[in-house]
Protein backbone atom coordinates (compact mmCIF):
# COMPACT_ATOMS: atom_id res chain seq x y z
CA UNK A 1 0.00 0.00 0.00
CA UNK A 2 1.44 3.57 -0.56
CA UNK A 3 0.61 5.69 2.17
CA UNK A 4 3.44 8.44 1.23
CA UNK A 5 1.47 10.15 -1.96
CA UNK A 6 2.24 13.69 -2.61
CA UNK A 7 1.88 14.85 0.95
CA UNK A 8 4.85 16.47 1.69
CA UNK A 9 8.13 16.00 3.70
CA UNK A 10 5.84 18.43 6.61
CA UNK A 11 2.89 15.37 6.75
CA UNK A 12 4.54 12.45 4.95
CA UNK A 13 3.69 8.95 6.37
CA UNK A 14 6.37 6.02 5.41
CA UNK A 15 4.70 2.81 4.41
CA UNK A 16 8.23 1.06 6.52
CA UNK A 17 6.61 2.79 9.26
CA UNK A 18 3.74 0.65 9.37
CA UNK A 19 3.40 -2.69 10.44
CA UNK A 20 0.01 -4.32 9.45
CA UNK A 21 -1.67 -7.36 11.43
CA UNK A 22 -4.62 -9.02 9.00
CA UNK A 23 -7.78 -9.53 9.70
CA UNK A 24 -11.56 -8.71 8.94
CA UNK A 25 -12.35 -5.42 7.34
CA UNK A 26 -15.05 -4.35 9.67
CA UNK A 27 -12.68 -3.28 12.37
CA UNK A 28 -9.45 -1.70 12.24
CA UNK A 29 -6.94 -1.23 15.71
CA UNK A 30 -4.70 1.74 15.30
CA UNK A 31 -1.74 0.96 17.36
CA UNK A 32 0.00 3.65 19.13
CA UNK A 33 3.82 3.45 20.85
CA UNK A 34 4.56 5.43 23.95
CA UNK A 35 7.71 7.87 23.44
CA UNK A 36 11.07 6.91 22.62
CA UNK A 37 9.96 3.13 21.60
CA UNK A 38 8.35 1.77 18.28
CA UNK A 39 5.41 -0.14 16.23
CA UNK A 40 7.14 -3.78 17.26
CA UNK A 41 6.49 -3.42 20.75
CA UNK A 42 3.02 -4.09 20.07
CA UNK A 43 3.48 -7.83 18.50
CA UNK A 44 3.15 -9.76 21.94
CA UNK A 45 -0.07 -8.02 22.27
CA UNK A 46 -1.63 -8.70 19.05
CA UNK A 47 -0.29 -12.55 19.34
CA UNK A 48 -2.53 -12.18 22.78
CA UNK A 49 -5.93 -10.85 21.27
CA UNK A 50 -5.89 -13.70 18.25
CA UNK A 51 -5.27 -15.89 21.41
CA UNK A 52 -8.28 -14.30 23.13
CA UNK A 53 -10.41 -14.33 20.13
CA UNK A 54 -10.37 -10.77 18.54
CA UNK A 55 -9.08 -11.54 14.99
CA UNK A 56 -9.80 -7.77 13.67
CA UNK A 57 -7.07 -6.08 11.19
CA UNK A 58 -4.65 -3.81 13.40
CA UNK A 59 -2.06 -1.62 12.40
CA UNK A 60 0.89 -0.83 14.17
CA UNK A 61 2.52 2.57 13.48
CA UNK A 62 6.17 4.71 14.20
CA UNK A 63 5.49 7.80 15.30
CA UNK A 64 7.03 10.60 13.65
CA UNK A 65 11.09 10.81 14.85
CA UNK A 66 10.87 7.03 16.38
CA UNK A 67 11.46 3.52 14.36
CA UNK A 68 11.24 3.62 10.57
CA UNK A 69 9.35 7.02 10.74
CA UNK A 70 10.86 10.17 8.91
CA UNK A 71 12.40 12.40 11.43
CA UNK A 72 11.59 14.84 13.81
CA UNK A 73 12.90 17.95 13.45
CA UNK A 74 12.56 20.54 16.53
CA UNK A 75 10.47 22.24 17.70
CA UNK A 76 8.85 19.33 18.72
CA UNK A 77 4.77 19.15 19.27
CA UNK A 78 2.35 16.53 20.29
CA UNK A 79 0.17 17.96 17.78
CA UNK A 80 2.05 17.10 14.92
CA UNK A 81 1.90 13.17 16.25
CA UNK A 82 -1.80 13.67 15.89
CA UNK A 83 -2.09 15.71 12.19
CA UNK A 84 0.26 12.75 11.28
CA UNK A 85 -2.62 10.31 12.45
CA UNK A 86 -5.26 12.27 10.83
CA UNK A 87 -3.16 11.37 7.01
CA UNK A 88 -2.72 8.11 7.91
CA UNK A 89 -6.04 7.36 8.21
CA UNK A 90 -6.95 9.33 5.47
CA UNK A 91 -4.78 7.44 3.45
CA UNK A 92 -5.91 4.35 4.66
CA UNK A 93 -9.96 4.76 4.16
CA UNK A 94 -10.93 2.03 5.95
CA UNK A 95 -14.46 0.67 5.60
CA UNK A 96 -15.27 -0.14 9.12
CA UNK A 97 -14.76 1.26 12.72
CA UNK A 98 -11.57 2.59 13.43
CA UNK A 99 -10.42 2.03 17.33
CA UNK A 100 -7.64 3.67 18.19
CA UNK A 101 -5.59 2.05 20.94
CA UNK A 102 -2.40 4.24 22.42
CA UNK A 103 -0.17 4.01 24.96
CA UNK A 104 1.68 6.74 26.80
CA UNK A 105 1.90 9.42 23.72
CA UNK A 106 0.45 7.17 21.77
CA UNK A 107 -2.43 7.58 23.45
CA UNK A 108 -2.00 11.34 23.66
CA UNK A 109 -1.69 11.45 19.68
CA UNK A 110 -4.64 9.39 19.57
CA UNK A 111 -6.95 12.08 21.55
CA UNK A 112 -5.06 14.67 19.66
CA UNK A 113 -6.18 13.57 16.48
CA UNK A 114 -10.07 12.92 17.57
CA UNK A 115 -10.05 16.94 18.76
CA UNK A 116 -8.64 17.61 15.04
CA UNK A 117 -11.47 15.23 13.25
CA UNK A 118 -13.65 14.71 15.32
CA UNK A 119 -15.40 11.29 14.89
CA UNK A 120 -12.13 9.98 13.17
CA UNK A 121 -12.01 7.10 16.15
CA UNK A 122 -15.53 5.16 16.52
CA UNK A 123 -13.79 4.51 19.89
CA UNK A 124 -10.42 5.01 21.97
CA UNK A 125 -8.24 2.60 24.50
CA UNK A 126 -6.03 4.73 26.09
CA UNK A 127 -3.45 3.10 27.83
CA UNK A 128 -1.40 5.47 30.47
CA UNK A 129 -2.06 8.65 28.60
CA UNK A 130 0.10 11.23 29.48
CA UNK A 131 -2.53 14.15 29.36
CA UNK A 132 -0.87 17.01 31.70
CA UNK A 133 -2.84 20.68 32.82
CA UNK A 134 -1.71 23.95 31.52
CA UNK A 135 -0.98 24.56 34.94
CA UNK A 136 1.30 21.62 35.44
CA UNK A 137 5.19 22.77 35.47
CA UNK A 138 7.92 20.43 36.88
CA UNK A 139 10.65 22.21 39.68
CA UNK A 140 12.97 23.02 36.87
CA UNK A 141 13.62 20.45 34.00
CA UNK A 142 11.55 17.82 33.26
CA UNK A 143 12.88 14.56 34.66
CA UNK A 144 11.73 12.51 32.07
CA UNK A 145 13.43 15.10 29.37
CA UNK A 146 16.59 15.19 31.37
CA UNK A 147 17.17 11.35 31.64
CA UNK A 148 16.66 10.92 27.96
CA UNK A 149 18.62 13.59 27.05
CA UNK A 150 21.56 11.53 28.85
CA UNK A 151 20.70 8.20 27.18
CA UNK A 152 23.85 6.33 25.43
CA UNK A 153 22.53 6.30 21.56
CA UNK A 154 25.35 4.12 20.01
CA UNK A 155 26.34 0.25 20.63
CA UNK A 156 28.42 -1.79 18.84
CA UNK A 157 25.63 -4.50 18.64
CA UNK A 158 22.35 -5.22 19.52
CA UNK A 159 23.32 -8.13 21.84
CA UNK A 160 25.60 -5.71 23.62
CA UNK A 161 22.50 -3.10 23.49
CA UNK A 162 20.09 -5.81 24.75
CA UNK A 163 23.20 -6.68 27.74
CA UNK A 164 22.64 -3.17 29.07
CA UNK A 165 19.19 -2.79 28.94
CA UNK A 166 17.76 -5.97 30.62
CA UNK A 167 20.52 -4.58 33.26
CA UNK A 168 17.83 -1.67 33.66
CA UNK A 169 15.00 -1.67 35.75
CA UNK A 170 13.25 -0.07 32.75
CA UNK A 171 12.92 -2.85 30.76
CA UNK A 172 13.85 -5.85 33.27
CA UNK A 173 10.15 -7.07 33.44
CA UNK A 174 9.36 -6.70 29.76
CA UNK A 175 7.72 -9.97 28.00
CA UNK A 176 10.54 -11.34 25.66
CA UNK A 177 8.99 -10.75 22.35
CA UNK A 178 7.90 -6.76 23.14
CA UNK A 179 11.52 -6.67 24.47
CA UNK A 180 13.00 -8.61 20.99
CA UNK A 181 11.00 -6.10 19.02
CA UNK A 182 12.40 -3.07 20.77
CA UNK A 183 15.85 -4.08 20.12
CA UNK A 184 14.34 -4.46 16.30
CA UNK A 185 12.81 -1.54 15.96
CA UNK A 186 14.10 0.69 18.20
CA UNK A 187 17.95 0.46 16.76
CA UNK A 188 19.45 1.23 13.57
CA UNK A 189 22.65 0.02 12.02
CA UNK A 190 25.25 2.47 12.24
CA UNK A 191 29.08 2.49 11.27
CA UNK A 192 29.79 1.52 14.56
CA UNK A 193 27.33 -0.60 15.22
CA UNK A 194 23.63 0.12 16.14
CA UNK A 195 22.42 3.76 16.90
CA UNK A 196 18.87 4.67 18.85
CA UNK A 197 16.61 5.28 15.91
CA UNK A 198 14.90 7.79 18.32
CA UNK A 199 17.83 10.16 18.76
CA UNK A 200 17.96 10.89 22.62
CA UNK A 201 17.83 15.02 21.73
CA UNK A 202 14.38 14.80 20.39
CA UNK A 203 13.23 12.10 22.48
CA UNK A 204 14.34 14.31 25.20
CA UNK A 205 12.12 16.95 23.73
CA UNK A 206 9.33 15.23 22.53
CA UNK A 207 8.84 14.76 26.89
CA UNK A 208 9.31 18.44 27.22
CA UNK A 209 7.03 19.21 24.95
CA UNK A 210 4.44 17.08 26.81
CA UNK A 211 3.76 19.85 29.25
CA UNK A 212 2.01 22.11 26.40
CA UNK A 213 -0.06 19.23 24.77
CA UNK A 214 -3.60 21.82 26.06
CA UNK A 215 -5.23 17.90 25.83
CA UNK A 216 -6.43 18.75 29.49
CA UNK A 217 -9.03 21.46 28.88
CA UNK A 218 -10.56 19.74 25.91
CA UNK A 219 -11.32 16.48 26.97
CA UNK A 220 -14.96 17.48 27.37
CA UNK A 221 -14.71 17.80 23.55
CA UNK A 222 -13.91 14.09 23.29
CA UNK A 223 -17.47 11.87 22.04
CA UNK A 224 -16.23 8.41 21.40
CA UNK A 225 -16.47 6.20 23.69
CA UNK A 226 -13.02 5.59 25.78
CA UNK A 227 -11.93 3.00 27.75
CA UNK A 228 -9.44 4.39 30.29
CA UNK A 229 -6.43 1.77 31.77
CA UNK A 230 -4.38 3.51 34.40
CA UNK A 231 -1.54 1.17 35.97
CA UNK A 232 -1.16 1.13 39.85
CA UNK A 233 2.23 2.28 40.14
CA UNK A 234 2.62 5.11 37.52
CA UNK A 235 6.04 6.54 38.77
CA UNK A 236 6.49 9.78 38.15
CA UNK A 237 2.85 10.48 36.65
CA UNK A 238 0.80 8.86 39.46
CA UNK A 239 -0.15 12.85 40.25
CA UNK A 240 -1.43 13.24 36.65
CA UNK A 241 -2.94 9.87 36.43
CA UNK A 242 -5.07 10.63 39.11
CA UNK A 243 -6.38 13.82 38.13
CA UNK A 244 -6.88 12.79 34.35
CA UNK A 245 -9.34 10.28 36.17
CA UNK A 246 -11.05 12.48 38.65
CA UNK A 247 -11.59 14.88 35.35
CA UNK A 248 -12.18 12.59 32.44
CA UNK A 249 -15.87 11.50 32.73
CA UNK A 250 -16.58 10.53 29.48
CA UNK A 251 -14.48 7.91 30.13
CA UNK A 252 -15.00 4.28 31.52
CA UNK A 253 -11.48 3.62 33.99
CA UNK A 254 -10.02 0.46 34.91
CA UNK A 255 -7.16 0.08 37.32
CA UNK A 256 -4.30 -2.29 36.41
CA UNK A 257 -3.39 -3.33 39.76
CA UNK A 258 0.15 -4.14 40.57
CA UNK A 259 1.45 -2.66 36.78
CA UNK A 260 3.55 -0.07 36.09
CA UNK A 261 3.30 2.67 33.03
CA UNK A 262 5.51 0.13 30.73
CA UNK A 263 2.04 -2.56 31.16
CA UNK A 264 2.13 -3.40 27.48
CA UNK A 265 5.50 -4.31 27.51
CA UNK A 266 5.49 -5.88 30.78
CA UNK A 267 1.82 -7.78 30.74
CA UNK A 268 0.53 -7.32 26.96
CA UNK A 269 -1.85 -10.67 27.61
CA UNK A 270 -3.54 -7.61 30.59
CA UNK A 271 -3.67 -5.48 28.15
CA UNK A 272 -4.99 -7.63 24.94
CA UNK A 273 -7.83 -8.49 27.51
CA UNK A 274 -8.96 -5.35 28.42
CA UNK A 275 -8.77 -4.76 25.10
CA UNK A 276 -10.92 -7.57 24.14
CA UNK A 277 -13.42 -6.96 26.65
CA UNK A 278 -14.05 -3.19 25.37
CA UNK A 279 -14.30 -3.95 21.74
CA UNK A 280 -16.89 -6.61 23.22
CA UNK A 281 -18.83 -4.63 25.06
CA UNK A 282 -19.31 -2.32 21.89
CA UNK A 283 -19.87 -5.16 20.01
CA UNK A 284 -16.94 -4.57 17.75
CA UNK A 285 -15.19 -7.88 18.44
Amino acid sequence: MNIGGDLGTARLVNEAALEWYDGPPEVLLLLGHATGFCKEVWRPVVSSLREQGIGAAALAWDARGHGSAPPFEPPVSWWTFGEDLVVLVDRLAPAGAVVGVGHSMGGSSMMIAELLRPGLFDALVLIEPVVLPSWYQPDGDFPLAVRAARRRPVFPSREEAADSYRAKPLFRSWHPDAFAGYLEGGLHPHPDGVVLACPPRIEAEVFAASTGTGIFERLDEIQAPVRLLLAEHSGGLDESMALLEATFSGAVTSRLGGQTHMVVMERPDLAAAEIAGFLRSLSLA
